[in-house]
């Protein structure tokens, strides 16, 4: 169906096209008859003023660039809920992308939202200095990296979150329970800043706690294989407990240790990052390293309306505090 255009309203109405903008625009001298026919009309037609002829009237457009990494993955729809929520509040609109993990598709997303006359952007970026982003950052658009920075690029401000306290409020929860040997799953295929910093975050606070136990750190990517080598991994070094630095791993593997006739929390207790709704549904329900994505998002939305209002600098970064949650999947350790 083709759009229905001023030139449309004002044909039907048996007006000119200035009476039509400038009735809507509640300017001009016109009869209320004649406001009342026209808008009117405007129902009947479901006449939708067009946004892109506006914008080019105007230095804004109250439309902002929103890219994540998969919206598939819980924890990022939960943090593009909570932006979205926050732009419409403030008036504005947002045309959300997804990278599916790969820099040259962030870099494709990036290219056609800077053709699309937005005011600025919000990036969880793939975590290198890409063209895309050098682009983004020569043109001056207003950007905040949310979630994972780009090492080197100092000039974006960023909100993400400091695994520290919910790492060390987990191990010392675990070891509260008994536990001395741990392990941990990374996930450096992804080559995210944040993801990797977790597994320093766990080395260091076990090097400090966990003097009488045992670590074994391992590594997946998104392969149902390495996700099985790991596991196996984690089995034959004797570990009692886990933590998760990803969530989709977490996922599959509980699924795999289900497979394998191993009771959560009983035989492993469990332990991820990322508070999403399947954990806490789960049985038993999943202890979580929160990275509080609401907190996050709304935080990256005012470092942005920052920079739009002209005082965005990159003192504008923030940490957020990881909270550990416990639930169910870890308890006290029985042999």
């Amino acid at each position: 169906m083709a759009y229905v255009t001023i030139r449309d309203v004002a044909r039907e109405a048996g007006v000119s096209v200035a009476a039509v903008s400038q009735i809507l625009h509640d300017k001009g001298r016109f009869s209320d008859e004649t406001r009342k026919l026209v808008r009117d009309t405007v129902e009947k037609m479901g006449y939708v003023p067009d946004q892109r002829a506006r914008s080019m009237r105007s230095s804004e457009t109250k439309t902002v660039g929103l890219l994540v990494p998969d919206l598939r993955n819980p924890y990022f729809a939960d943090l593009v809920s909570s932006m979205e929520d926050e732009l419409y509040r403030r008036g504005f609109t947002t045309l959300i992308g997804s990278s599916g993990e790969s820099v040259e598709r962030q870099d494709s997303f990036i290219e056609n939202l800077l053709g699309q006359r937005i005011d600025g952007a919000i990036v969880v970026p793939q975590g290198v200095d890409s063209p895309g982003v050098e682009s983004l950052v020569r043109r001056g658009l207003p950007l905040v990296f949310v979630d994972r920075r780009v090492p080197r690029v100092d000039s974006v401000p960023f909100v993400v979150s400091d695994p520290y306290p919910g790492i060390r409020s987990a191990v010392a929860e675990l070891m509260r329970l008994g536990h001395r040997r741990i392990g941990f799953v990374s996930h450096p295929a992804l080559g995210s800043f944040s993801v990797n910093e977790r597994e320093v975050a766990f080395r260091a606070i076990t090097g400090e706690l966990l003097v009488d136990g045992e670590t074994t750190v391992v590594n997946c990517d998104a392969t149902y294989e390495s996700r099985q080598r790991a596991l196996d991994e984690l089995a034959e070094s004797g570990m009692s407990a886990v933590v998760f630095a990803y969530s989709p791993d977490a996922i599959t593997m509980l699924g795999l240790m289900t497979d394998r006739g191993l009771e959560v929390g009983a035989d492993m207790s469990v332990v991820s990052f990322d508070d999403i709704a399947a954990f806490a549904m789960m049985t038993p329900s999943v202890s979580v390293i929160s990275q509080q994505a609401e907190t996050m998002g709304r935080q990256g939305v005012e470092l942005l309306m920052r920079q739009l209002a002209g005082g965005g600098e990159a003192a504008g970064t923030q940490y957020v505090s990881t909270v550990f949650i416990a639930r169910k999947s870890s308890s006290a350790l029985c042999r």
